[in-house]
């Protein structure tokens, strides 16, 4: 009896003791997805139908781009030390570089407002780092290219030259104005107008400018350049502007119409000079007076009201109606602290005094608040 139980008591031992070893195995096979033993890999790969395909075959893992990993923060989530210092790490590169930080801010890591921020970074590199011809032929490319790049990225670029404004980036803008191959490139292009107001060498740009309008028969370019030109206020191009706003022949009254509209913009000093040129000698009724008066009566720079007067008191005619007009209407700033006030001085001469009445009926309006806005 005692022997039966041995026999039982032995069996249950080496039944826990399988148990136990079967346990450990299953442990370590979760824990390793490949057991050491080169018998039991060659079993388990047989028995694996996703093992045993060929190499070519087997599930490939997502290609690794060398771009940048999408940092974990947007732009919108920085604060403005953290944007500053990123801003300023990417300014050290060089052109090329900016320009791909500039796409990849939103190509890779999806935070539109870094681009956007990035491309007034690359604008300012380019006032700073003049380009090399390379990249000049890079960036034409990268416009031109309807297939590769789409019509945001492209318009970004646009956007950035219009905002360098500079020699190089405006002789980039006219060629894509006339050579893209896309209308809508070409058009986005010739709206030259606002490169006048983001130039620091507006004066640089004239020349191109004006050739550029001579030249042209493009109507975006015609408006766009002539725009600019009056902005900029050089001599030459407000002369140009004012010898095609004042033809008498009619044979372009679309360049007629452009120089016309673009000259209410000329608001430099350096417009002052040719201006007041057109009126000598212009009775009030001409069309000289009738374009020019207005355009200097809301020109602020020194001289402008002065050529006005002066002109006014060489007058024989009686020009009240216009004086109220310009005074009334048309002046933007004090006309107290102008040459309007000098002439209610006795001392000052007029060849007609109803034109010293209007312009002291004029300022007595002003002053009783009776101006309209």
């Amino acid at each position: 009896m005692k022997a039966k139980y041995k026999i039982i008591l032995g069996a249950l031992v080496a039944a826990l003791g399988v148990a136990v070893v079967l346990w450990t195995l299953k442990t370590s096979s979760s824990q390793s997805p490949r057991p050491d033993n080169p018998a039991i890999q060659a079993a388990m790969v047989a028995s694996d139908p996703l093992q045993a395909r060929p190499a070519e075959q087997q599930p490939q893992p997502p290609s690794v781009s060398n771009a940048p990993v999408s940092p974990q923060k947007k732009f919108k989530d920085m604060g403005v030390l953290e944007e500053m210092a990123i801003m300023a790490e990417i300014r050290k590169q060089d052109l090329p570089a900016i320009f791909q930080a500039m796409l990849d801010a939103n190509r890779v890591e999806h935070d539109d407002l870094k681009q956007m921020h990035l491309q007034t970074v690359f604008a300012n590199a380019l006032r700073r780092k003049k380009p090399s011809p390379e990249f000049m032929e890079q960036m034409y490319g990268f416009i031109a290219n309807r297939a590769a790049n789409s019509d945001f990225e492209r318009h970004l670029l646009i956007g950035a030259l219009n905002e360098a404004a500079t020699k190089e980036t405006v002789d980039l803008l006219l060629r894509v104005a006339n050579a893209a191959p896309n209308p809508e490139m070409r058009g986005a292009a010739a709206a030259l107008s606002g490169v006048a107001s983001s130039s620091l060498n507006g004066p640089e740009l004239s020349p191109m400018l004006e050739r550029t309008w001579r030249e042209t028969g493009n109507p975006t370019l015609l408006t766009s350049t002539s725009t600019a030109m009056a902005k900029i206020g050089t001599p030459s191009g407000i002369e140009l502007l004012l010898t095609a706003a004042l033809a008498t022949d009619d044979r372009d009254k679309a360049r007629q119409q452009a120089a016309y509209d673009a000259l209410k913009e000329a608001r430099r000093p350096s417009a002052v000079p040719p201006l007041a040129a057109r009126l000598a000698n212009q009775p009030p009724t001409s069309d000289a007076v009738k374009l020019v008066a207005p355009i200097l009566a809301a020109n602020s720079a020194p001289g402008a009201q002065q050529a006005l007067v002066d002109w006014l008191r060489d007058r024989p005619e009686n020009a009240a109606s216009l004086v109220h007009d310009l005074i009334r209407q048309r002046i933007l700033g004090d006309p107290f602290e102008s040459a309007w006030a000098t002439a209610l001085d006795p001392a000052v001469p007029f060849r007609n005094e109803e034109n010293r009445k209007a312009i002291r009926e004029a300022l007595d309006a002003y002053r009783a608040g009776r101006i309209r806005r």
